[in-house]
């Protein structure tokens, strides 16, 4: 992790990341990457492959460099690491309460300002629950003497529209990673799920949610099967709508867990906070929105805020748990602090700026969202290494490198790359990619991106081989 690129100047001024520069050293590997990138999952695959030293940016292994695929979840590299060098380390999400300036002391407000700015963290995530963070602000409303508000007023002007991208699988809405956007967030803008079969086969398993205040409408159409028959349980939220209905079967004596996306997020987290509020000795009357009110911003005052974990902390939920939601929320937030465009293609032009600036020409990316979930978006193996060696030598890469998943659970359990492997997936329809970066036995640290496109993929073989070849690196590379 120590090592730094010497040589980074020169490797960006020449196309493709340089690629016919410098000796491949180690002429063992590429003789065994070629024999395995032929054969296998990865035949008949368009598959992008590069290895490069971090310490000078030598290329020692490159299969169709500069190809042009889909990246998928690696995309989250790009949106990370610009959030990370163009908004800063500390940069937090503010959320702000304001009320009107003459009516601070009083018990009832007629108007409570809830402005959001996209905090993706408003959720059990790192708390004690998943009311948490709404009991804390119940108690700052307290403080001030508040016991009822007549109007809960939730302003998301911080953010534009689309709430989704429109290359996003339209079959897909109901599911947590393609959870709609919202400068008003909660629970990753979902809610959680648990199936519970019934006693006997042929009844209605039980799907219980969390929260549920009544923000959704269950069409439960599911049955329980014998035991042990197949895990077929599924289910589609209404477009537009929060009519969820449930179909297929859940074996017996088998519970499962999982997610449903929410339309309209601001609503569904006002009405979450609505629900603990009352708990607390706080009444809400009713909920609207900004637009609809009348309100300005010289009769309000600031009754209390809350800031989020700082980013350094957030692009690990990116990047480790591949939370599409965190993405999509930070590259809007680049987007509007950089330049007033809280929008996917706001977001996304900052992106583009910074990857152009750090020395990747246009020709080796296209990205339209932050997350990588569009088939719209493009990277190439060559783009994603001259990223992964950038970051090495700037400021920000302790921070980086460790918001990247360890090997947990893949490489087979080498001891080599469990310690000295940080990685990003990247998985959707025609795509299954690995990059990031691992050290060979000697101690050197490499960057790496395999890229594999192909309809119909086996992804468990494509993974088996991709943990082969990132071995063999591993084992073989100086």
């Amino acid at each position: 992790m120590k090592a730094r690129i010497k040589n980074l100047r020169f490797l960006a001024a020449l196309p493709g990341l340089c690629l016919a520069a410098g000796t491949l050293a180690a002429q063992g590997f590429p003789a065994r990457a070629d024999a395995m990138l032929s054969t296998g999952p990865f035949a008949g695959a368009m598959v992008g492959v590069v290895f490069a030293a971090a310490d000078n940016g030598e290329i020692y292994y490159s299969r169709n460099a500069d190809m042009q695929l889909i990246p998928a979840s690696t995309a989250k590299l790009a949106t990370s690491a610009a959030a990370l060098e163009r908004l800063n380390l500390d940069f937090r999400f503010t959320t702000t309460f304001l009320m009107r300036n003459n009516e601070r002391g009083q018990k009832q407000l007629s108007a409570l300002v809830w402005r959001g700015t996209g905090d993706p963290s408003i959720s059990r995530r790192e708390r004690a629950s998943l009311e948490d963070i709404f009991e804390v602000w119940a108690g700052s409303l307290a403080a001030l003497g508040v016991t009822s508000v007549q109007r809960l007023v939730l302003d998301e002007r911080y953010f534009a529209g689309p709430a989704v991208h429109p290359s996003w699988p339209e079959g897909e809405l109901s599911y947590w990673y393609q959870a709609e956007t919202s400068a008003i967030a909660f629970n990753d803008n979902c809610v959680d799920l648990e199936f519970q079969p019934a006693a006997k086969p042929g009844r209605r398993p039980k799907i219980a949610l969390t929260p549920d205040f009544g923000y959704i409408k269950v069409k439960n159409k599911a049955v329980t099967g014998v035991p042990n028959s197949a895990f077929t349980l599924d289910y589609r939220r209404e477009p537009g709508g929060n009519t969820i209905t449930f179909f297929g079967s859940i074996p017996a004596g088998r519970s499962r867990k999982d997610y449903v996306a929410v339309h309209n997020p601001a609503l569904f987290a006002a009405g979450a906070l609505k629900h603990v509020w009352k708990k607390k000795g706080i009444r809400v009357a009713s909920i609207a929105t900004w637009a609809n009110t009348g309100l300005k911003e010289e009769e309000l005052g600031t009754a209390f805020t809350w800031r989020s974990q700082p980013l350094a902390s957030l692009v690990k939920t990116v990047n480790t748990n591949s939370q599409n939601l965190y993405a999509e929320q930070i590259l809007k937030a680049l987007g509007k602090e950089a330049a007033q465009d809280g929008s996917f293609a706001g977001g996304g032009r900052m992106v583009a700026n910074y990857l152009n600036e750090v020395g990747i020409s246009s020709s080796q990316f296209r990205l339209v969202d932050g997350s990588g979930l569009s088939v719209e978006n493009r990277f190439t193996a060559a783009g994603l290494v001259k990223l992964l060696l950038h970051l090495q030598r700037a400021p920000v890469f302790p921070v980086y490198y460790e918001s990247l998943a360890t090997a947990k659970n893949r490489m087979k359990g080498d001891p080599l790359l469990a310690a000295g492997m940080r990685l990003k997936r990247g998985t959707t329809g025609p795509a299954r990619n690995l990059a990031g970066y691992l050290h060979s036995a000697s101690g050197r640290l490499y960057a790496f991106a395999v890229l594999v496109n192909a309809p119909g993929l086996d992804r468990p073989a494509v993974d088996e081989a991709t943990d082969e070849l990132c071995l063999a690196a591993a084992r073989q590379l100086p």
